[in-house]
């Protein structure tokens, strides 16, 4: 706790320290929930380090942040929007005016208001939370659809190519560093029966599909949702923003949105696709955005799906290969299971990809 509290005095806020607590649910980041007493007033902020192993560079990420909530700032400002700070994260400057600080380990730290009356899930349970949260995540790439592509960076190479994602899981199982190659027989198997997806991909790629501004962890635990409304009201964690392909994001809503269980479910039994509720989360997104998107791409949305939970398997399982240096982790098989999770994931998506997509022709065909 003390660590924190000298942190909050390198940002230009006023109060008493309170408390700080472990906040969020991400597998990368460290974050925490503070509170400071500013004049009989308990006032919340929300501090978070940059992982340095997986951001190789953080002040790119914070300058994609920035750039990328004062761009929306405006439009909201522009469409006259009122209470801006709950429906865009702010960013505090730090005492030198820049928006992080580094300590003496070298670890970034950036410090945002906390977001009141609101409130995130880890899993949907209706039909109205997919809709919403969809919706929010198409506004958001809505205001950025005519961001300038130059002036955002790449802070993570090859983020969701799928061929290097590949080359890397087979290094992985060729060199067995960890000898557990022996205990995934069957997951290699799964692997392999999938490899059709790469070729899909391979021929998406050829398409030359327009690049976009891509948020690139489209997980429902991602957007808030106003506590009085429970519309969705802000897109959270842009550690990933970067340019990219529209289905990379809306294959990340479908791997979070329609599996009624979470994806550390170690029941592989549990985990199935909900049609009601990728109806709903197409609905929200294609209402939202349909008329800022090609047609190839809207017709594309069900195997960018297949890519981007293959590619999630993937990592999981080449994670759980090289000794868990990745993903956070509470016990000793957890990538593990998330890849058997992943996997079941996908088996259900491509046994009922032909309903997927007569949703999306259907709904892409009605929305006005």
């Amino acid at each position: 706790m003390q660590k924190v509290q000298d942190i909050i005095k390198k940002f230009r806020v006023y109060g008493d320290f309170v408390s700080s607590t472990s906040f969020g649910s991400g597998h990368i980041n460290e974050t925490f929930l503070v509170t400071l007493n500013q004049a009989g007033i308990k006032v919340k902020y929300i501090l978070r380090s940059i992982n340095n192993f997986v951001f190789k560079e953080p002040i790119l990420i914070i300058e994609n942040t920035v750039n990328v909530t004062e761009y929306i700032r405006n439009k909201l400002l522009f469409e006259n929007e009122s209470d801006l700070s709950r429906k865009v994260l702010t960013l505090i400057q730090s005492t030198n005016g820049d928006y992080f600080f580094v300590d003496s380990e070298n670890n970034y730290w950036c410090l945002l208001l906390y977001i009141e009356k609101s409130y995130s899930i880890n899993e949907v349970q209706t039909e109205v939370q997919a809709f919403e949260a969809a919706k929010a995540y198409a506004r958001f790439q809505k205001h950025l659809i005519d961001f300038d592509i130059s002036e955002c960076h790449q802070t993570i190479k090859n983020f969701h190519n799928l061929t290097n994602r590949i080359e890397a899981y087979n290094v992985a199982v060729n060199s067995d560093s960890k000898q557990r190659v022996k205990s995934v027989s069957q997951e290699i198997l799964e692997i392999e029966k999938f490899s059709f997806i790469q070729e899909n991909y391979i021929e998406l790629k050829n398409k030359n599909l327009p690049l976009r501004i891509t948020h690139n962890d489209t997980k429902i635990n991602n957007v808030l949702l106003d506590s009085r409304t429970n519309k969705g009201l802000c897109v959270v964690d842009l550690d990933t923003i970067m340019p990219g392909v529209i289905l990379n994001d809306f294959g990340d809503m479908v791997r979070s949105f329609v599996c009624s269980v979470s994806e550390d479910e170690k029941i592989t039994s549990k985990v199935k696709i909900r049609l009601r509720i990728f109806d709903a989360l197409v609905r929200g997104y294609l209402g939202e955005l349909k008329e800022s998107l090609i047609k190839e791409e809207i017709l594309n949305l069900v195997t960018g799906s297949e890519i981007i939970i293959y590619e999630q398997a993937l990592r999981f399982l080449t994670d759980y290969l090289m000794g868990d240096i990745y993903y956070k982790i509470e016990y000793e098989n957890q990538n593990l299971d998330r890849a058997k999770n992943q996997l079941a994931l996908l088996n259900s998506i491509v046994e009922y990809s032909n309903q997927m997509q007569s949703i999306v022709n259907n709904i892409y065909n009605s929305v006005t």
